[in-house]
């Protein structure tokens, strides 16, 4: 509206300007008649003054005379000079008074626009005119001071009274722009206040501001000289004196929403007064404000109420405000809980979070150009001892993030969080931070539960605001007792190093330690673990580098338990975790390679060849009468965990053992094999035994090993003993009940007998026989076994006592005796049975012939034995056998 106005005069002005240059070059004509005249006049006078010359020549002598004539015409002419003067003075004044009133506007502003710039006001319209009675009536004026625009329309001014009927106040937003260092500085009020002026009265006063949505609508009513009384949307009454502006002024929610959108349920009234002196403005309010916020079942509250102070000094841009008499209130119900849907979850932040807190801004705030400083605020419970504090705390308004220092303290504790502490330092977007907690337990909903639970560390960021961030975590975690699933760990302590760069690779170091572990019936005592995790967080997908080392004293199982345990492990995670193991129990060494994802899982593991003694702790709880005295063992296996499939090899070498008094030596077996489904089965491969000393010695053994189905089977068996030759045609160690038929061929006879050293019998010739062995769950068993002469044979019995004793007894028998004595073996056969106690019987039948008596013999003979009795006696006799058993007791006591 005001440039329609503009453009309006800028037309009038035009066509005025027009009638001017009209008028001006009819006043250059009239000029130049004038100039006509007055030249025409000049050349008359010339020759009047000629001819007056003359005259005087003529006339000197009539002068006296013509002096009294002369006198009369010279006062008669400058009456007539006079009137004709006058005349055109007054022609030309009232012609003046008539241009200007017609171009009164343009002379107007021409007059008013270079004597308003000096005091920075900018003149861009002006319409006026004087009524019938004279006073000055302002059609419209326009005024802009200091981006502020003012449009005055409707103004009547007289001496008494200057009324404006409407009036327009648009105001800038000036905090937003940059102050400008070469404007004036402001100075004190010295208002020169007239005693006497018209009073003011302004009907209506809209006022646009970039801080209300709708106009403010005003009347301003001056009823004493300098007193002013605001009406319609704000009340307020304005006092103005030389050296002080002051108002008083009340607001409250219903003027309020004339401008602004309120919150519903809100409640607002402020009393404030307000002086300014020309550099300070100061206000001093009481304020009132309530607000409910209500989410459905949820009521939220706000109140503040008390008195403020604030002073803001124009020249220097500071604030100073004073809330410290406020009271600030805020409250939740207890409904609210309601929202968390889960009722563990509910019933736990309930008995942890207060409802109601108090705000406190203890010491006075205060803004320095454009840095704002607030000392100290408090966030506190209203019951129990939390408190958020923070301190210190100053940033620029321009870039509030990065420039913000503040100390933040936080001190907050419940029912169940015994003490959580954190204290920061920021510092134009630098973080340093200590923190603390300490909790009784964790909540009943978690899957773990744990008590005595304690965390302390350092946290420090370098670029809160920055992205990406750069952060290091230092932190020591206890925890006394937990329970993970089915593991329970006592006593769990860790220490936590991790380091987040600005190339978004973060790096985490975690050692840590427990006491013990319970799984079930698994225990594992004093592990300790270093964990390293390397990760770029850069990329879309995520990919981490895991290294690791596991320990552990000791872990046992009902049916294990192995010491020394340690697991150096290497991982990367990616869409797959690919994983290697270097896995050592009581010094045996393995390692395992998988790659896990969501579809297969296949693994390799190899055993680099190494002792197979290392695996006599082992061997021990299985078989305390076991023990490995040599050998190296060595192999690989492959598979997929997911398909329970698996294929491998294995290779034993120069394995020797004692179990009990049984010794084997120099045992080699290569072994392939493929597992399925459960079941193992293993090609049929050979095995070597060099030597077996089981009383009888047996060497050279060998033959088929297989397993199928899970079951292991020997066939085909080979070896010597006692100077021949045994085989076996097959053998299950796991089978309940089987039959193994066992074949001999040349069995020196002398050996077989010499059994008893001490017997006083001697036997030679050579001996084959069969033996079903008899295999069941009540033990071993010779049924029908039969032993029979390879060719001639010889007995003799010499000093046996109780074949003597026999003799003695049966003096009948005596002679048919004596012929054992001394007897060539033309046939032997003997039944050979066998009872799972170990007593053996002999059905033996003799034909012979006695050479020194010059007779044939036929002799039958029944004999009984317990055969593990003699065995055993005959191990004890062993030397080799007691010789290695000394020497690897020796070795185990040195080792331990």
């Amino acid at each position: 509206m005001c440039g329609l106005f503009v453009y309006n005069d800028l037309r009038s002005e035009k066509r005025e300007a027009r009638s001017e240059k009209r008028e001006a070059r009819s006043e250059k004509r009239e000029a130049r008649s004038e100039k006509r005249e007055a030249r025409s006049e000049k050349r008359e006078a010339r020759s009047e003054k000629r001819e007056a010359r003359s005259e005087k020549r003529e006339a000197r002598s009539e002068k006296r005379e013509a002096r009294s004539e002369k006198r009369e015409a010279r006062s008669k002419e400058s009456f007539l000079s006079f009137k004709r003067i006058s005349v055109g003075l007054l022609g030309i004044v009232l012609s003046m008074v008539l241009l200007a009133y017609l171009f009164r506007l343009p002379l107007t502003s021409w007059y008013l626009t270079p004597m308003l710039s000096k005091n920075g006001v900018a003149l861009h319209c002006i319409d006026w005119s004087l009524t019938s009675k004279l006073d000055l009536n302002i059609e419209k004026l326009c005024l802009t001071y200091q981006g502020q625009q003012i449009e005055l329309a409707g103004i009547i001014a007289n001496k008494q009274q200057i009324t404006v009927s409407r009036a327009n106040l648009t105001l800038s937003n000036q905090v937003s722009k940059q102050p400008d260092s070469s404007q004036t500085e402001f100075t004190k009020l010295a208002l020169v206040l007239p005693e006497q002026r018209p009073l003011i009265s302004i009907q209506q006063l809209d006022v646009v501001s970039p801080f209300t949505d709708n106009p403010v609508r005003l009347a301003i009513q001056e009823k004493r000289l300098n007193h002013f009384t605001i009406s319609r949307d704000i009340s307020a009454d304005v006092e103005i004196s030389n050296y002080e502006v002051k108002a008083n002024l009340t607001l409250d929610e219903k003027v309020l929403e004339r401008f602004i959108k309120l919150p519903k349920n809100s409640h607002f009234t402020t009393q404030s007064q307000v002086k300014f002196d020309g550099i300070t403005v100061a206000i001093e309010s009481m304020v009132n404000v309530n607000y409910q916020h209500a989410l459905e079942q949820c009521d939220l509250s706000f109140a503040t109420e008390g008195s403020l102070s604030a002073k803001y000094q124009l020249n220097q841009q500071h604030l100073n405000a004073d809330l410290s008499a406020l009271r600030n209130q805020f409250s939740a119900h207890q409904d609210c809980f309601t929202y968390i849907a889960n009722q563990q979850y509910q019933s736990f932040i309930r008995a942890q979070l207060p409802l109601a807190w108090q705000l406190q801004i203890a010491e006075p705030l205060s803004v320095d150009g454009e840095l704002l400083s607030v000392p100290i605020v408090k966030l506190q419970a209203n019951e129990g001892q939390s408190e958020i504090k923070v301190s210190n705390t100053s940033l620029s308004l321009q870039n509030p993030l990065t420039s913000l220092k503040s100390q933040v303290g936080i001190h907050f504790n419940s029912e169940d969080i015994s003490e959580f502490k954190l204290d920061a330092h920021l510092n134009d977007g630098t973080v340093k931070s200590g923190f603390q907690l300490s909790l009784n337990s964790l909540p009943a909903f978690l899957d773990l539960q744990a008590d005595g639970i304690q965390a302390k560390g350092k946290l420090n960021i370098d670029e809160l605001f920055a992205s990406p961030i750069v952060a290091q975590l230092n932190a020591n975690v206890s925890v006394k007792n937990a329970l993970i699933s089915d593991a329970t760990i006592a006593d769990f302590t860790s220490t936590i190093d991790a380091e987040h760069n600005a190339q978004q690779h973060l790096i985490v170091k975690a050692n840590s330690n427990v006491k013990s572990l319970n799984y079930n019936d698994i225990n594992a005592a004093k592990i300790s673990n270093e964990l390293t995790l390397r990760t770029d967080l850069s990329v879309g997908e995520l990919f981490a580098d895991i290294d690791a080392k596991t320990s552990a004293a000791k872990l046992t199982t009902p049916e294990l338990t192995l010491n020394k345990l340690s697991v150096v492990t290497k991982a990367l995670q990616s869409r797959a975790l690919q994983a290697t193991h270097h896995v050592f129990a009581d010094g045996f060494e393995v390692l395992i390679s998988h790659h896990m994802s969501e579809v297969a899982h296949p693994f390799e593991l190899v055993i680099p060849e190494q002792t197979i003694a290392k695996l006599n702790p082992i061997i021990y709880q299985f078989e305390p009468l076991a023990t490995v005295t040599d050998g190296v063992v060595s192999g690989i296996i492959k598979g997929d965990v997911n398909l329970q499939q698996a294929q491998g090899s294995l290779h034993i070498d120069k394995f020797s053992a004692l179990y009990n008094d049984y010794l084997a030596n120099d045992f080699a077996v290569d072994l392939n094999g493929k597992f399925n489904s459960g079941q193992l089965n293993i090609a049929a491969t050979k095995f070597t035994l060099n030597e077996l000393r089981a009383g009888a010695v047996v060497k050279n053994i060998q033959g088929q090993l297989q397993v199928t189905a899970n079951q292991p089977c020997a066939a085909n068996l080979t070896g010597q003993v006692m100077g021949g030759e045994f085989v076996v045609n097959s053998y299950c160690p796991l089978s309940d009940n089987q039959t193994a038929t066992v074949k001999f061929e040349n069995i020196d006879a002398s050996k077989l007998v010499t059994l008893d050293a001490e017997s006083g019998i001697s036997l030679s010739g050579r001996l084959a026989g069969t033996l079903p062995v008899v295999i069941s769950k009540q033990g071993v068993e010779v049924k029908q076994g039969q032993l029979v002469n390879q060719g001639d044979g010889k007995l003799l019995i010499t000093n046996n006592a109780g074949f003597e004793a026999v003799k003695a007894q049966q003096q009948e028998l005596s002679t048919t005796l004596s012929l054992l004595e001394n007897l060539d073996i033309k046939k032997l056969r003997s039944s050979v049975n066998l009872k799972p106690d170990g007593w053996l019987h002999l059905g033996v039948n003799l034909e012979g012939y006695n050479e020194a008596q010059q007779q044939a013999v036929n002799f039958n003979y029944n004999h009984e034995e317990n055969v593990f009795t003699l065995l055993r006696a005959l191990r004890l006799s062993d030397e080799i056998t007691q010789r290695v058993e000394k020497e690897y007791a020796k070795k185990g006591s040195n080792d331990g």
